[in-house]
């Protein structure tokens, strides 16, 4: 262990399930108070601003975070991996390849509204979608500056997560999100347009990016060059060079093609409903990304032999919370867009039920952190590649036979594919534990059951 490393994260004093729960705890608690103030401000913003702000600004995230994930080198994955990953010297190279991937992310997004700038106006996307409107490439321009920022993030951030010591980055992130959180609100009660969330964004990434060097516990970051260490850097990130891309258009392809297919106020309707559902699903991927991760990799490091009983134990809980809530929501979806907001934003109803679908099938993530624990990263990227082309060639087939509804259900149609193919290649790895794996049917009938009772009690 590093010299700088205090005692509550030195993991001889403590065994690696204490320091997991002690890491979902606050991953849980700091992801339920960020969705409390997300949901809440949404809540208020849909009073505030108009529904094709929603439309343009999701689009415009996306490709942002297309970017993102474009650019990734894997550098969190690298750090649980390492057995070097508590060293100074390895985390300050990690450091110069992370503001190296910033400035890259930060040229790509002006590159990208110039192009979008361009296309609009010399009239080379379809009248009605997103792509034509001249508001995206202007907000591009604007959080261009997030990458830069983010990737002078201090790699305090990461050495914690490899420690499974998440209290401080917790409170790191609920700080930043209340910090955003009233500078949106604020912003668009004086002017309710689309920089109030562009430029909130950025606020956002700034605040937290100068807490992580404040706040943090860890090595300090100062330029510092290893060969060895940027050698090892790029033997992984190579792969993940591969495997992102795929990621980012299978993670971000359903909000790419709708908004070529779809115009800015029902790309609005979708956001609101993919809200509500990402509300639950992304606590599950960031569960699974900072606690689970770094825990099988540390599985897998110390005793390889274990990976299988150490999945299904971490995927018990995140069953529960994902099956039930689908299949309430499943019954619910019209009633409770209706319950929260004004009649603008009804056709998000319908959508909500259809993409609580997908939400079933979320839990499956943590064989992808598996595959990511054992580096295994060319079969995640073929894995990938396939729940690609399902989700590609799906959502345009669906939407030439039925229109925006067919282009809808085709997302977790595409889900469903995807599934399948992931538990024939997890029985491959011999991690796949059939009876585990069905107890997911009572749970979504359970939450059928639950969602339909409330709707009988519903005037």
């Amino acid at each position: 262990m590093s010299s700088a490393t205090p005692p509550d994260l030195d993991p001889r004093k403590s065994t690696l399930r204490q320091r997991l729960l002690g890491a979902a705890r606050w991953t849980l608690l700091g992801h339920f108070a960020a969705q409390l103030l997300r949901f809440g401000s949404n809540l208020i913003l849909t009073r505030l601003l108009a529904p094709d702000l929603f439309g343009v600004m999701s689009v415009g995230y996306m490709v942002f975070t297309g970017l993102a994930m474009l650019s990734d080198l894997g550098l969190g994955a690298v750090v649980a991996r390492s057995r070097r990953g508590d060293e100074a010297k390895f985390l300050n190279v990690v450091w110069i390849a992370q503001i190296g991937r910033g400035v890259v992310m930060t040229v790509g997004a002006l590159g990208l509204s110039a192009a979008l700038w361009l296309g609009a106006a010399r009239a080379l996307f379809p009248e009605h979608s997103v792509y034509a409107d001249l508001r995206l490439p202007a907000l591009l321009a604007v959080v261009s500056l997030y990458g830069v920022i983010e990737g002078l993030e201090s790699t305090k951030s990461l050495w914690v997560r490899r420690n499974l010591s998440l209290a401080a980055l917790t409170k790191i992130d609920l700080v930043a999100q209340v910090g955003t959180t009233a500078f949106i609100l604020i912003w668009a009660w004086f002017d309710p347009s689309i920089w109030a969330l562009g430029i909130g964004w950025v606020f956002g990434v700034v605040v937290r990016t100068l807490l992580t060097h404040w706040k943090l516990p860890g090595p300090r970051n100062r330029l510092e060059w290893d060969r060895t260490a940027f050698a090892e850097i790029l033997a992984f990130g190579k792969w993940a060079l591969v495997s992102s891309p795929i990621s980012f258009l299978l993670a971000n392809g359903d909000r790419l093609m709708l908004g070529a297919l779809l115009d800015a106020n029902e790309m609005g309707f979708y956001a609101i409903a993919l809200l509500l559902i990402t509300a639950i699903q992304s606590v599950v991927l960031k569960l699974t990304g900072q606690s689970v991760q770094p825990a099988l990799a540390e599985v897998v490091r110390d005793r390889p032999d274990e990976l299988r009983r150490a999945l299904y134990r971490v995927r018990l809980p995140l069953d529960v919370m994902c099956a039930v809530p689908a299949g309430a929501l499943f019954v619910l979806g019209s009633p409770v867009v209706r319950l929260l907001y004004d009649n603008r934003y009804q056709p998000a109803g319908w959508m909500l039920s259809v993409l609580a679908l997908t939400l079933a099938l979320t839990q499956l993530n943590v064989f992808d952190q598996c595959l990511i624990a054992l580096g295994r990263i060319k079969l995640l990227s073929a894995l990938n590649f396939f729940r690609l082309f399902a989700l590609y060639a799906l959502i345009p087939l669906f939407y030439l036979l039925w229109g925006t509804q067919g282009a809808i259900i085709a997302v977790p149609a595409s889900a469903l594919a995807n599934s399948v193919l992931q538990l024939f290649v997890q029985g491959k790895q011999n991690l796949l534990d059939i009876g585990r794996e069905l107890r997911v049917v009572p749970l979504f009938a359970a939450g059928l059951i639950a969602g339909w009772l409330v709707r009988l009690a519903l005037p």
